[in-house]
């Protein structure tokens, strides 16, 4: 009865709010959204097209956090008797094994073995090649071992509530938390590490301490080699979902992207480290960008009167 209410809520039009999900990929199933990620070059044009961002005016714990907005983990939002979770290690981990017997069992070997939440196609093992770091990573289901590979929204779900979805329904919000394209199997330490963080700003504080602030901190990016790929999953989930974003972190996407779309590796820029560290020490980021700036003024000042003082310095004549 629970799986036929959830799949009932997916279902039903959400009052007053269009379609969830770019127009691309309306025709395609739930479990396939995760390839519907935007080009560079798309995502480009999604990122100007965003609306502008709506600050939540208090933290999420006034609304009892994870579960009071966007509803119990990994819930099975399609109603295929499989959690959400499970179907995400299932798509991003090599070599997944469905048993518990000795050796690799597939999906139709494991079938009535797994979990109660997902009781045909448990993940018990496998092997994570991390986007994050770049690292590998062994999974083992179990209490002590499952954390090493975590299911990270690459829009985290306290991101969301700041910037927009404090206003959504919960249907909406259902969604978005196990939507397959804001959804990655990553190394468990590198998701804490990016905790609820955008690309430049992180939702910090609360309301009942006078601290809340929906864009602080200083952001998080992947290693460099994945940075393309997460800037347009970024963008492409903040485009299905409507998300506005704040300043910061649309200067630091279209600068990323930008770079991916000339054929760049979207690496960083000295200006934006810069912005980052006195962000992070300012907690504002006007301040930040423009002592950014100045210091990038005062370094181009350094090496020019340094050339000239080598060109002034006189030759001396070599020794024989």
């Amino acid at each position: 009865m629970r799986s036929l209410a959830l799949l009932a809520l997916v279902l039903a039009p959400a009052a007053g709010l269009a379609p969830v999900g770019p127009p691309a990929a309306a025709q395609v199933a739930w479990d396939e959204r995760g390839d519907q990620v935007l080009s560079a070059d798309k995502a480009l044009e999604a990122l100007a097209g965003l609306p502008e961002d709506s600050p939540a005016p208090v933290s999420w714990g006034e609304g009892g956090s994870r579960t009071g907005w966007f509803g119990e983990s990994w819930e099975d939002v399609d109603g295929d008797g499989c959690d959400t979770r499970n179907e995400i290690l299932a798509r991003d981990l090599a070599d997944p094994d469905f048993s518990r017997a000795p050796g690799l069992q597939g999906r139709g070997e494991g079938a009535g073995q797994g979990a109660a939440v997902c009781p045909d196609a448990t993940v018990w093992s496998g092997t994570l090649e991390d986007p994050y770091t770049g690292t590998t990573v062994a999974f083992q289901r179990g209490q002590d071992t499952s954390a090493a590979v975590q299911v990270d929204h690459v829009v985290p779900l306290i991101y969301l509530y700041a910037h927009g979805a404090w206003q959504w329904d919960a249907r909406t919000r259902l969604l978005a938390a196990n939507d397959p394209l804001n959804l990655l199997a990553v190394d468990g330490q590198a998701n804490q590490s990016k905790s609820g963080c955008g690309p430049a700003t992180c939702p910090m504080g609360s309301t009942e301490t006078g601290t809340w602030q929906t864009a602080g901190g200083s952001g998080w990016w992947p290693q460099s080699s994945y940075r393309c790929q997460y800037a347009s999953r970024f963008v492409s989930v903040a485009s299905a979902y409507s998300l506005g974003l704040p300043e910061a972190d649309r200067q630091a996407l279209h600068e990323t992207l930008t770079d991916c779309a000339a054929g760049g590796d979207g690496s960083v820029s000295v200006a934006e480290r810069t912005t980052a560290t006195v962000r992070e020490l300012t907690g504002e980021p006007g301040p930040a960008l423009l002592a950014a700036v100045g210091l990038a003024l005062v370094g181009t000042g350094v090496l020019l009167r340094a050339r000239r003082a080598l060109r002034r310095r006189p030759h001396r004549a070599r020794r024989r």
